[in-house]
């Protein structure tokens, strides 16, 4: 079914479930509001992204889902939306699209879905996810889309960030990557980079989710005094609020690292086994650090060798970055 400026005034986006991939898809969603000035826009995103969405102003109404309740929330919205973009790649997310019963239903095809789609757009490869999302935008308005996203906080996140005393010189480390330990700088390297940061009279902010718990409280012990452990304190907007306030960001290739970039704070990003030209934040503020190792990108969730794509960058390394940057 064609698509036109006329048919599709309320358009409902289904987001990708992980929060770095959310964050690379905010230009794509920008950009429908762009081009079809939709009186309404919505999204149906996981649980997990709770309070992401909400803060842009092109975004009318937000819908959050589980595993369990996803074919139901979808066909609560039955005959509510004009067109559905899919953000997903799999089956499942394109069968509960159906039970929205939106005409158009536009994604990449793969996984048996194109017959469940209305528009099966052809699948980009070896590209920025960036692009990727916005290839399902492009052909219906030929325009020039942003790259970058932002990340605007609400009033109670920027006050919940000010509450927290010694940030301003501070290095926030997010913990964990929800892929896998492969994407993690090792610990021995975290302990030795706190080290460093806490030598130099440095506060160093430990963020992450309640899996990473166990390895906050086992780094809060290598500097007490100078360390600040929100791991599992936090929302995503109030973990962006603490990041932008800090003078640096180290972290791995995760969701955080995203909203870092976003944020527009110095981040420094390091990339071990997944391929940073696809997944790299395109924002000026984040500095990559990379081995580029004979075997990356392998993007494997456990490393069955040695691990010397991650191991192989030192916190001398890191921590000399920052320093250099800050004496230019």
């Amino acid at each position: 079914m064609k698509l036109n400026l006329e048919s599709a005034r309320r358009i409902l986006v289904r987001a990708p479930n992980w929060l770095g991939d959310a964050i690379m898809s905010l230009p794509a969603i920008k950009g429908l509001a762009e081009i079809f000035e939709p009186p309404e826009l919505a999204v149906v995103a996981p649980a997990s992204l709770d309070g992401l969405f909400e803060r842009y102003g092109f975004i009318n109404e937000v819908h959050y889902i589980t595993k369990k309740n996803s074919f139901g929330a979808h066909k609560a919205l039955a005959g509510k939306y004009d067109a559905m973009f899919l953000f997903t790649n799999s089956f499942r997310s394109a069968l509960h699209a159906l039970a929205a019963k939106c005409p158009v239903r536009v994604g990449y095809g793969g996984n048996f879905r194109g017959p469940l789609l209305t528009n099966v757009m052809p699948k980009l490869k070896r590209v920025h996810m960036v692009d990727y999302y916005l290839n399902l935008v492009r052909p219906f308005g030929v325009r020039m889309f942003g790259q970058n996203a932002d990340f605007p906080l609400l009033p109670e996140e920027a006050a919940f960030a000010e509450n927290i005393s010694g940030l301003d010189d501070a290095v926030a480390i997010p913990l964990g990557a929800r892929y896998g330990s492969a994407k993690c700088w090792p610990h021995r390297q975290l302990k030795a980079f706190i080290k460093l940061a806490a030598g130099d009279d440095r506060r160093v902010v430990l963020l992450g989710t309640n899996s990473d718990e166990m390895q906050g409280e086992a780094l809060e012990d290598v500097a007490p005094t100078k360390i600040t452990n929100l791991v599992g304190k936090t929302t995503i907007g109030q973990m962006a609020a603490v990041m932008a306030r800090c003078a640096w960001v180290v972290a791995n290739d995760s969701g955080p690292l995203h909203v870092a970039g976003a944020t527009g704070v110095k981040t420094i990003a390091i990339f071990g086994p997944t391929d940073h030209s696809r997944t790299a934040p395109m924002a000026d503020c984040v500095r990559l650090v990379t081995q580029n190792s004979d075997c990356a990108p392998c993007f494997k969730r456990e490393c069955n060798g040695d691990h010397h794509c991650m191991e192989e960058i030192s916190a001398e390394e890191i921590y000399s970055i920052m320093r250099t940057d800050e004496k230019n």
